[in-house]
């Protein structure tokens, strides 16, 4: 699933875009990561890092109601650990790339700015 992106400071219209705020949360991911490569790690965990990055936690429950589109209130961890770490790697994936791109959209002007 291909993401808009957003280079404004402001909140995004749809939580599941990435924006400028969200570039600032490059440490939280990389704490989540970790964490997936521990298998002791189980998706209470994983819900408490993902609950962090509010993009991602909108991505993680877009994706549930994708998969499941008659379940209905379920706790983040219960989505995380229905849909697998398959899924959530490759939401992880699709989240990477938009911030990359972001950042390469936005660190130019950040660095040419007089």
């Amino acid at each position: 699933m291909n993401h808009s992106r957003r280079d404004t400071t402001t909140m995004p219209e749809d939580p599941t875009q990435v924006s400028v705020a969200d570039l600032e949360r490059i440490g939280a991911l990389q704490s989540l990561l970790a964490t997936l490569n521990d298998p002791r790690a189980g998706a209470d965990v994983l819900a408490r890092h993902i609950a962090t990055m509010p993009v991602l936690k909108a991505r993680v429950e877009l994706r549930f109601r994708q998969h499941h589109p008659n379940l209905r209130k379920h706790a983040l961890a219960q989505q995380i650990a229905l849909l697998g770490n398959r899924v959530l790697e490759g939401i992880l994936l699709g989240l990477l790339e938009d911030l990359v791109m972001l950042h390469s959209d936005v660190e130019p002007a950040k660095r040419y700015t007089f």
